[in-house]
């Protein structure tokens, strides 16, 4: 019996369902669900989402193998992977095979296919293109990142930023490479989801994802639940700015995170009190002009904000929701110094015989319930005001 199987076959609750669909059509995979072993998608705000896939084979009486035989698994294939909780189905990853690893130990019943799926930014990493940018007609990061998925299936999210414009930009490299180089030149998230690419600031004021539930009684949906409180990240960046004459000596800059709190007490606020911030020194990259060395700096200063960190498992089935980086989600049941809002950084999916399981990774800035939209105005703000006018 199949792991699909077994999820629909579980006593207690409706489960999580994994559903494979294959193909230039995306046909359900049918009979073949019997037969996974495993299903596991990692999925990030800053890496491809990956899948592996391993099926127990079968050698049919004609000498063919039920899976690897069966027409459907082919390199560059298209693959679907969706999770169903019977009321509603949402997808995990939309992209295409990239590998296959069949198995065939001395026992014939062990022969098994581990299948690598990459997600639909595979396609754009492929061939290496050169190419000016904004050469003949002035074009937005935005414009570009258009152009580049141009006969793909990916479409650029609606509520993507413009990014920079007004020169010419060379590409040297594949279309993905690229693209991750203008996120990072503008401080900006490259987030591949099933249609679509997010290109774009951090999105900590869009509307949370459903609750992560610890110790509610019958509501509880989290298996477990740590944190990482940590007070060793720098509060701030100095990056150097290019020198305002030729000869001159590079100046610098410092600059704090900007980005809304994900509660009511900055993570920097403790320990403001001390003297002087912990502050991280940034060196400057290539040619790069000051309205990108500032970027740069600025979303290294919010990496670091995130003081703390957040791992655990939520139970798919009682959860009946996909997690999905790059969004935010409330999470209730661990007191009120660490209960609230979090940024939702990695979720490693897995069906397995022992259910649907989603293993998380959280970020957040601040401590306390409740939210603040502004950078922290307290002691530490005016020790770095300080050190502005010192360099």
């Amino acid at each position: 019996m199949g792991v699909l199987d077994n999820l629909l076959e579980f006593p207690t609750r409706n489960p999580a369902a994994c559903i494979l669909e294959f193909g230039k059509d995306l046909t359900n995979a049918g009979p073949l669900n019997a037969l996974v072993k495993t299903v596991e998608i990692a999925t990030s705000r800053t890496d491809a989402a990956a899948a592996t896939i391993v099926f127990e084979d079968r050698r049919k009486e004609d000498g063919d193998y039920m899976v690897a035989d069966s027409g459907l698994l082919a390199r560059w294939e298209p693959i679907r992977i969706s999770a169903d909780f019977g009321t509603n189905r949402e997808e995990i990853l939309r992209g295409y095979i990239t590998k296959l690893k069949p198995n065939y130990p001395p026992s014939g019943g062990e022969v098994t296919l581990e299948v690598e799926v990459l997600d639909e930014s595979a396609l754009l990493d492929r061939a290496h293109q050169r190419e000016v940018w904004g050469d003949e007609a002035e074009l937005s990061d935005a414009d570009i990142v258009s152009q580049l998925l141009t006969d793909t299936p990916i479409a650029l999210s609606g509520d993507s930023g413009a990014g920079q414009s007004g020169k010419p930009l060379n590409q040297d490299g594949t279309a993905l490479a690229f693209m991750r180089n203008r996120a990072s030149a503008n401080g900006y998230e490259l987030i591949f989801t099933p249609g679509e690419v997010y290109f774009g600031e951090k999105r900590l004021e869009a509307e949370p994802q459903p609750k992560l539930m610890v110790y509610a009684g019958t509501a509880t949906n989290t298996l477990t639940f740590a944190i990482d409180d940590d007070g060793n990240k720098p509060d701030a960046v100095e990056y150097e700015v290019a020198p305002a004459t030729d000869g001159a000596a590079a100046e610098t800059e410092v600059v704090m995170p900007e980005m809304p709190l994900l509660g009511a007490v900055a993570g920097d606020a403790e320990g403001s009190d001390l003297g002087a911030p912990n502050i991280e020194k940034l060196s400057r990259e290539g040619d790069e002009d000051a309205a990108t060395a500032r970027r740069r700096a600025l979303a290294k200063a919010e990496e670091n904000a995130f003081k703390l960190r957040a791992t655990g498992e939520v139970d798919g089935a009682l959860y009946g929701y996909v997690l999905r980086p790059g969004l935010t989600v409330s999470v209730d049941g661990v007191g009120s110094r660490y209960g609230g809002l979090y940024y939702v950084d990695k979720v490693v999916h897995r069906f397995s015989e022992e259910g649907y399981r989603q293993a998380f990774e959280l970020l957040r800035n601040a401590t306390g319930e409740g939210t603040g939209l502004s950078p922290p105005q307290g002691p530490l703000a005016a020790a770095t005001s300080v050190l502005k006018s010192l360099f």
